[in-house]
């Protein structure tokens, strides 16, 4: 089977960043998603492999006005302000 665990990290890392970037707290983008506060914590957590359906998926990209690539992709020091 294969080892997703950076993808997972990206993953964790991209919705904190883009999270935090519209000034949102776990709890209200959780509040804006209509999921809880423990699933962002558990998505966000290293090391944690919490996999969020594509319909939450979308939802959190929706919010938080990114596409959903951007969650999986790369981001470089000055990337993305």
């Amino acid at each position: 089977m294969e080892d997703y665990a950076h993808y997972y990290k990206l993953l964790g890392d991209n919705l904190a960043y883009y999270r935090k970037k519209r000034h949102l707290t776990q709890e209200g983008l959780a509040l804006k998603a209509n999921i809880s506060r423990a699933h962002i914590s558990h998505i966000e957590a290293e090391g944690v492999q919490k996999v969020p359906s594509l319909d939450i998926l979308f939802r959190l990209c929706a919010i938080l006005r990114i596409e959903p690539y951007q969650l999986f992709q790369e981001r470089t020091q000055d990337a993305d302000g």
